[in-house]
């Protein structure tokens, strides 16, 4: 039950991605980044909650072998970053059990059945130099 004056959860649509933290740590640079940056993580948390996988000028997958995949829960998956100020980025892993609705997602017992995810792995509010190009 809310309390007078506390804030209420805006509620996820059915079609929208589930936007988790891999960690405490990173919820708690999340929370610390959007007391700073309001208006870039709400935005940014709309693109990841509904096109999470869509290439933009701000959004993009990551390429290689040390950046382009991750593991969480044991899979392998895609490693995104998104651009959310001038040098902030969100990196991010997408988990879809419906492989880009090409299946239906299996379920675990007689749970709801699983939705997709992004898995927020870090949040850098100064630009991360591990993604930097090398020139030369």
């Amino acid at each position: 039950m809310v309390a007078r004056d506390e804030p209420i959860v805006r509620p996820a649509r059915t079609d929208e991605w589930h936007v988790v933290a891999a960690d405490k740590g990173v919820a708690e640079d999340w929370d610390r980044w959007a007391k700073q940056e309001p208006n870039a993580l709400a935005a940014a948390y709309d693109k990841l909650a509904t096109v999470p996988t869509e290439f933009s000028s701000r959004q993009r997958k990551l390429e290689g072998t040390a950046m382009g995949t991750g593991v969480y829960e044991g899979k392998t998956l895609d490693r995104w970053q998104y651009e959310a100020t001038s040098g902030g980025r969100i990196f991010y892993l997408v988990d879809d059990p419906t492989d880009g609705g090409r299946r239906r997602p299996e379920r675990k017992g007689r749970g709801p059945k699983p939705r997709p995810r992004v898995i927020i792995e870090a949040v850098h509010p100064g630009h991360p130099r591990q993604t930097e190009r090398k020139r030369g």
